[in-house]
């Protein structure tokens, strides 16, 4: 993003007024953007995916950025450059959410590439990231293998997911399918893993260490994974203590 003049006060509040939000962004101290998620629900789930993470210096691949709280988060943390994508949310005819994120961006001066990306057209050739972030995960993707492969491509320590949960009275590996409403747009297909199918997914792409803990505010309605390749070192296995555990 290339640098400009700071926003005054009356400025940013005009500019965030012309956008819809999907996320309450902090911009300053008394301006929260009128996101459908809120911000404590973000916060807690930010503290519990990057928490355990020591991301200085770090490079990181946001999936489903919405209006970027992750990314921000990132940056904030102390990663070195962070890039947001989306493709649902971005793409939609009459969307805002792209421009939102760059406005968010702007606002608290962190700096950040934003790509309307699908997932599931990741390849290598994108870049390789030491962290790969995707919220809502299974929630919003019709063809969830086809983006993890993507996913798969461009990860080289560490996967974090995060998404609905279903089956969960299933010992065995089970996925529910799930049409979930939009507050832009029609509504949109997708899936309700438990974390055998989760596990046996990420296993089957090569990652060895895989860890599942349920969500800091919804619980078991939905779940977060942490995922690593054979090749991370164990000791960024160390943060991650009590609610996660080990499925793999």
């Amino acid at each position: 993003m290339s640098p400009m003049h700071p926003l005054s006060e009356a400025e940013l509040a005009v500019a965030v007024a012309s956008h819809n939000w999907l996320q309450s962004l902090r911009l300053r101290p008394d301006l929260v953007t009128p996101g459908i998620r809120g911000e404590a629900e973000l916060a807690a789930v930010e503290e519990a995916l990057f928490g355990p993470l020591n991301l200085s210096g770090a490079e990181v691949l946001e999936v489903g950025a919405w209006n970027g709280a992750f990314s921000l988060a990132a940056r904030r943390r102390g990663a070195a450059r962070v890039v947001a994508t989306d493709h649902l949310a971005w793409t939609r005819p009459g969307s805002e959410a792209q421009a939102a994120t760059e406005l968010a961006a702007r606002a608290t001066g962190l700096e950040i590439e934003t790509r309307a990306v699908d997932p599931r057209a990741l390849t290598a050739d994108f870049g390789q990231f030491h962290v790969v972030v995707a919220t809502e995960y299974f929630t919003q993707m019709f063809n969830p293998i086809a983006g993890l492969k993507g996913l798969r491509a461009v990860t080289s320590r560490l996967l974090l997911l995060e998404t609905i949960q279903g089956g969960m009275d299933q010992a065995r590996p089970a996925m529910m399918a799930r049409t979930m409403p939009m507050t832009y747009g029609p509504a949109v297909a997708g899936w309700a893993p438990n974390p055998e199918a989760v596990k046996h997914m990420l296993l089957e792409l090569g990652f060895d260490r895989i860890l599942h803990r349920d969500h800091p505010t919804a619980g078991r309605e939905r779940g977060l994974y942490a995922a690593l390749l054979p090749e991370t070192p164990e000791e960024a296995l160390t943060g991650f203590s009590e609610p996660w555990s080990k499925l793999s």
